[in-house]
C-alpha cells in the first residue's frame, strides 16, 4: 500500500510560489511584478495573527495570479514574435542594411580631414583678400579726406575718422571669419553625414576698437612749417627783384620816366611778386602737411593689416583645432553606436539557428507557469470567508 503524500502547509506553499514567481519576474526583467511579489511575501512572512495571515494569503493569491498571468502573456507574445515567418527575413535585411551603411559611413569619414583642410585654406585666403581690399578702400577714402581738409587745423578729426573706419573693418572681418568657420563646420557635418550639427568654435578676436587703439600714430613732423627767416626771404626776394627790375629796365632802355611813376610801378611789381610767392609758399606747405599725413595713414594701415591678419590666422588655427577634436569625437561616438547595433543584429540573426530550441524553452516556461497558476488556485480554499 502506497504511503500518502503529506499535506503541505498552505502558508509554506504560498511562500514557495511567491519565491518561484519572483525569480521568474526577475528573469524576465519585470521589476514592477517583482516589487509587488516581494511586498506580498514580506506581509505573509510577518503575519503573526490568524486575521492578518488570512489577509496576507488573499493578497499573496491575488499578486500571484496577476504576476503569473502577466508573465504568461509576455511569453506568448515573445513566442509569437519568434515564430513569425517574416522575422528571419527582416532580421537578415536589417543586418545587411546596417553593414552597408557602416561601410559607407566609414568610407565617408575618411574624407573629413580633406574637407577641413580645404575649408580653412579657402577661408584664410578669403579673409586675407577681404582685409587687403577693405583697408585699401579705407586708405583711399582717407587720402581723399586729407585732400579736402587742412591737416594743420583738422588733423585730429581726420585721424579719428580714419581710426573709426579701421575699427569697423576689423569688426566686419571678425563677422566674416565667424561665418566662414560656421560654413566649414556645416560642410563637415554634411560631408561626414553626422546627424548632429558640430558645435561652433570660439573666435578669439578682440573688438576692433581695442585693436586700433594699440596702433600708434606716427608723430606729426614739421612738414609745411618753413622757418620764419626762410619765409621772409621767400616773400622779400621776389619783391626786391621786382623793384630792381623796374629801375634797371628804365635805365637800360633810356626811358625818361617820372620818379613817382617809377616808384609806383616798382611798388606794384614788388607787391604782385611777393603775393604770388607767399601764395605759392602756403600751397607748398599745405601739400607737405597732406603728404606727411598720407604717409602716416599708410604706415598705420600697414600695421593694422599685420595685426588683424595675425589675429585672423590665430583664430582660424584655434577654430581648426576645436573642429578637429569635435568631429573626431562625433565620429567615434557614431562608430561605437554602429558597432553596437551591428553586434545586436548579428546576434539576432545567429539566434535564428536555434529558433526551435528557443520556442521549446518558451513552451516549457508557459507550461511551468500554468502549473504554478493551478497551484496558486488551491491556496484560498484553505482560508474561507
Amino acid at each position: 500500500m502506497a504511503t500518502p503524500e503529506p499535506v503541505r502547509n498552505p502558508v509554506d506553499e504560498a511562500l514557495d510560489l511567491l519565491g518561484t514567481t519572483l525569480a521568474g519576474a526577475q528573469a524576465n526583467d519585470r521589476e514592477d511584478l517583482a516589487r509587488r511579489l516581494r511586498a506580498a511575501r514580506d506581509d505573509l512572512t510577518g503575519a503573526t495573527t490568524a486575521g492578518r495571515r488570512v489577509a496576507a494569503m488573499r493578497t499573496a493569491s491575488q499578486e500571484l495570479t496577476r504576476a503569473l498571468d502577466s508573465l504568461r502573456s509576455d511569453l506568448r507574445y515573445r513566442r509569437a514574435a519568434l515564430a513569425d515567418p517574416a522575422r528571419g527575413a527582416r532580421l537578415r535585411a536589417e543586418l545587411s542594411a546596417l553593414r552597408k551603411r557602416s561601410s559607407r559611413l566609414r568610407a565617408v569619414s575618411r574624407e573629413w580631414s580633406q574637407i577641413l583642410g580645404d575649408g580653412f585654406a579657402g577661408l584664410s585666403s578669403d579673409v586675407e583678400f577681404s582685409l587687403r581690399t577693405r583697408t585699401r578702400a579705407v586708405l583711399a577714402d582717407t587720402e581723399r579726406d586729407i585732400g579736402e581738409h587742412d591737416p594743420g587745423k583738422e588733423r585730429a578729426a581726420i585721424v579719428q575718422r580714419f581710426r573709426d573706419r579701421l575699427a569697423a573693418e576689423a569688426d566686419r572681418l571678425r563677422v566674416e571669419l565667424d561665418y566662414g568657420v560656421r560654413v566649414v563646420a556645416d560642410r563637415l557635418t554634411e560631408g561626414t553625414e553626422l546627424t548632429e550639427r558640430l558645435p561652433m568654435p570660439r573666435i578669439p578676436i578682440p573688438p576692433g576698437a581695442e585693436t586700433v587703439a594699440l596702433i600708434d600714430e606716427p608723430p606729426a613732423g614739421d612738414a609745411g612749417r618753413t622757418p620764419v627767416p626762410a619765409r621772409l626771404l621767400t616773400v622779400v626776394m621776389p619783391s626786391y627783384g621786382g623793384v630792381m627790375m623796374a629801375f634797371v629796365l628804365t635805365r637800360f632802355l633810356g626811358l625818361a620816366v617820372p620818379v613817382w611813376m617809377l616808384v609806383t610801378a616798382a611798388f606794384l611789381g614788388a607787391v604782385g611778386l611777393g603775393g604770388a610767392a607767399l601764395s605759392g609758399e602756403r600751397k607748398r606747405g599745405l601739400d607737405r602737411r597732406r603728404g606727411e599725413l598720407r604717409t602716416a595713414a599708410r604706415t598705420m594701415v600697414d600695421e593694422f593689416q599685420l595685426t588683424v591678419g595675425k589675429q585672423a590666422r590665430d583664430a582660424a588655427r584655434s577654430a581648426n583645432g576645436e573642429l578637429r577634436r569635435a568631429v573626431t569625437a562625433a565620429l567615434t561616438r557614431r562608430d561605437d553606436e554602429l558597432d553596437a547595433r551591428l553586434g545586436s543584429a548579428l546576434s539576432a540573426v545567429e539566434g535564428l539557428e536555434k529558433l526551435a530550441a528557443d520556442l521549446t524553452d518558451i513552451d516549457d516556461d508557459i507550461a511551468t507557469i500554468d502549473g504554478l497558476r493551478r497551484r496558486a488556485g488551491t491556496l484560498m480554499p484553505h482560508f474561507p470567508g
